[in-house]
């Protein structure tokens, strides 16, 4: 494990990101509920804040795994070059203990480490948790345009 890599860890039902700073330990973002506690499977088992304040921590590797599974994910390195080192540390200095704002779509841990490993927020999750929503607004809109033009031919039919 180097400096700058991101790690995936597996909470069940989303990721949680951090980023590995050296001797064991990771930088992160967490809610004042946890490390992400947010589900991105799906709108009813949403259970964190959408957006509000978030903490930057400095902990163990293994205390922010609490036993969950990890592994590390730098799947942006074909798209961005990583920033060196150095840059990276010097943004875990300043922005360790910090209080930042934190958004679930727009700013959440995901965003957090790609910002500090590339110098760009992204969030595969919340781009996913985006398209599945629209993906069923929009199926949902279907069905409901059918079931109303159904409804209306059924009723001119009654109206002959």
């Amino acid at each position: 494990m180097e400096i700058g890599d991101m790690i995936e860890i597996n909470r069940g039902q989303y990721k949680h990101w951090a980023l590995y700073i050296g001797h064991g330990k990771v930088i992160q973002l967490i809610t004042p509920d946890g490390p992400s506690r947010v589900s991105f499977c799906s709108v009813s088992s949403f259970s964190g804040s959408v957006a509000g304040k978030g903490t930057v921590t400095i902990e163990t590797l293994q205390d922010v795994a609490a036993g969950n599974t990890y592994k590390i994910n730098n799947y942006l390195d074909d798209v961005y070059k990583p920033r060196p080192t150095d840059v990276i540390m010097g943004d875990v200095d300043k922005l360790r203990g910090s209080t930042i704002k934190y958004d679930l779509l727009g700013n959440n841990c995901e965003h957090f480490v790609t910002f500090l490993r590339y110098g760009k927020s992204k969030s595969k999750q919340a781009d996913d948790f985006l398209k599945d929503v629209l993906t069923g607004t929009v199926g949902l809109l279907g069905v409901l345009a059918a079931f109303t033009a159904s409804t209306a031919a059924a009723a001119s039919t009654l109206r002959k």
